[in-house]
């Protein structure tokens, strides 16, 4: 209190003058009709804004948390497509399904990358597939506490297991650097009859990715009488140009599968 007193008598002109002014103000206001109506305009506007600021503000915060919301909902969608007929025969489904969002990214590299920003403390493992809206995007490769790093389909060292939809053939799927919007399918042999627009999907042998997740579709194929075996081109499905939304899929079985195979390649080297 004694501290209030002293500012008031160090400032007594200072508060004279606006206790003056604000009286002042009021019988300008309260006589004047005119004054009047601008001083309620000049409310109602500022108030507006702010009622606006304050609008736009619960809306953009009401978007994201709706954003947020659908990205959870398409996860548990893609999950449920994901474990399919597996959860029929199964009490616990085999893969998990994290959504996340790309923040940045390339795909007129050799070596292309995305970063999302979600990292281990959302789950994220390396060696994790990635999938997006359209198909198959790449694997996880370093992760930290709340960042990942991917590589996509369009990187020299990308090599997925694609299979012929409708055919038990398989071959590896190649990126040779140039398009963003193709890459090869190789492996596949002569007599298998490829029409324009069959559909490649995954094989899921190494157990990163589901099997039957979309790559992308025939466009040519190209017969090599020499090797017995054609390269087929193939369109992407997934349009790098515009990543954003993304899933994390994860195999709980991928460990008891990798130690089966390691196992198996033991035994045959004996």
């Amino acid at each position: 209190m004694r501290n209030l007193f002293l500012f008031l008598w160090k400032n007594q002109f200072t508060v004279l003058f606006v206790l003056i002014e604000t009286i002042g103000f009021y019988l300008l206001v309260s006589n004047n009709s005119y004054q009047q109506s601008v001083v309620h305009v000049s409310g109602v506007q500022l108030s507006g804004k702010v009622y606006d600021f304050e609008h736009s503000y619960k809306k953009y915060i009401g978007l994201l948390e709706e954003n947020e919301a659908l990205r959870n909902e398409n996860a548990l969608l893609r999950l449920a497509s994901l474990n399919g007929a597996l959860t029929q025969i199964e009490e616990i489904a085999q893969y998990d399904c994290i959504p996340t969002q790309a923040i940045n990214s390339s795909y007129n590299l050799e070596k292309n990358f995305i970063i999302v920003n979600s990292g281990s403390a959302s789950g994220l493992q390396p060696a994790n597939a990635v999938i997006g809206t359209e198909g198959i995007v790449g694997i996880v490769h370093t992760v930290t506490e709340n960042y990942a790093s991917i590589i996509p389909m369009l990187h020299s060292d990308s090599k997925i297991s694609g299979r012929l939809k409708g055919t038990n053939y398989f071959g590896q799927c190649k990126w040779e650097g140039r398009d963003d919007k193709v890459i090869m399918l190789e492996n596949i042999p002569n007599h298998v009859p490829v029409a324009q627009g069959d559909t490649i999907i995954t094989r899921g042998s190494t157990g990163i990715f589901p099997p039957g997740l979309i790559i992308g579709f025939a466009s040519s194929s190209e017969r090599d009488e020499s090797s017995g075996f054609q390269r087929i081109q193939v369109n992407l499905a997934t349009n790098f140009r515009k990543i954003n939304t993304l899933y994390v899929i994860q195999n709980r079985h991928k460990e008891e599968l990798d130690s089966l195979v390691l196992k198996t390649q033991e035994w045959i080297e004996k």
